[in-house]
């Protein structure tokens, strides 16, 4: 017996979803494809174009009419950005090979998902408990961090500068379309209701270690000065500065820390690191979700099946 394809169930992670959710077929689009086989059809069929003047049906137009017939029939496909990332999900799941994508910003997201509800919880005067459940519905997967009133899904910016240009972007857009989607799959009739939910940017502390780790890259850079160099110590001041934006926080966290800046006035005011974008559910997005998913699962299907063979067919040789 063999054994089963590693791809027959596989479902897209909201987190990456927007990476199969690109150059989406519009309902211009279609209506402009009508048109025009509608306009050569007649071409063809009356030798007459749109103004009523006679016209010569030739091979080029009988091309386009069969490219326009087959858009019309088959309006969706995967574009190249996709099956891009299905190639990655391919060696992931199936040769069991990834790159290491860790770097100090996803490290710094990652730690501090605590820390971004905690400020949107002083802000918003409710405590948002971080989510810890996995939801899944048989087409997407998926683990909101917030799930409590409308879905919220934190971003914790690097600094001050990446915070300034956050904004919400097509795939965070998807990841949250998804979240709402698997709301809807359970059987709270409180979470059936959701199609409304947030992007939370946030500007917290950095972690000591990464503050550390800066540190570190920050005098290796400056050729490894002494400790009591000036231009040391004003780098230092900066590198705190750059990373820290609630003095009071990390203090109570890290009471033992030792400031290089003599003057702790650089804390910026809560309500000034929190930037909220709203993202709607619509049914023609779960429409779009569950064909595409579909799509990249056959692809996904028929490439383990080509590569088994060619693996089967190395072994005749």
């Amino acid at each position: 017996m063999s054994k089963p394809l590693i791809f027959t169930n596989w479902m897209a992670r909201c987190s990456s979803l927007g990476n199969i959710m690109t150059n989406l077929p519009t309902e211009d689009e279609q209506a402009k494809i009508a048109l025009e086989i509608e306009e050569l059809t007649n071409e063809r069929d009356y030798g007459l174009n749109r103004n009523g003047n006679k016209v010569k049906w030739t091979e080029t137009k009988d091309l386009r009419l069969g490219v326009l017939i087959k858009k019309r029939d088959n309006p969706d496909e995967l574009p190249s950005g996709a099956i891009t990332y299905l190639e990655k999900e391919f060696r992931d799941k199936f040769w069991r090979r990834r790159r290491f994508l860790d770097n100090k910003y996803l490290t710094k997201g990652t730690i501090n998902e605590d820390d971004s509800l905690g400020l949107l919880s002083q802000l918003d005067n409710f405590f948002y408990r971080k989510n810890d459940e996995h939801l899944s519905n048989g087409t997407i997967q998926g683990t909101p961090d917030n799930r409590q009133n409308k879905t919220k899904d934190t971003k914790s910016s690097w600094d001050l500068e990446t915070f300034e240009n956050a904004e919400l972007i097509s795939l965070y857009s998807w990841q949250l379309k998804g979240y709402m989607w698997l709301e809807h799959s359970y059987d709270n009739p409180e979470l059936k209701t959701k199609t409304e939910a947030e992007l939370c940017y946030c500007l917290v502390n950095a972690p000591l270690h990464l503050i550390n780790n800066e540190k570190k890259s920050l005098w290796y850079k400056m050729n490894m000065p002494e400790e009591e160099e000036e231009t040391w110590i004003n780098a230092v001041c900066q590198l705190e500065r750059n990373m820290i934006f609630d003095i009071p926080a990390f203090q109570a966290e890290y009471p033992n820390y030792d400031f290089y800046n003599p003057v702790l006035d650089f804390s910026i005011p809560a309500h000034l690191r929190d930037k909220r974008f709203s993202v709607n559910l619509e049914s023609e997005d779960i429409k779009n979700i569950t064909r595409r998913v579909l799509m990249a699962r056959e692809w996904l299907i028929a490439k383990e099946i080509e590569t088994l063979k060619l693996i089967e067919d190395g072994k005749t040789n």
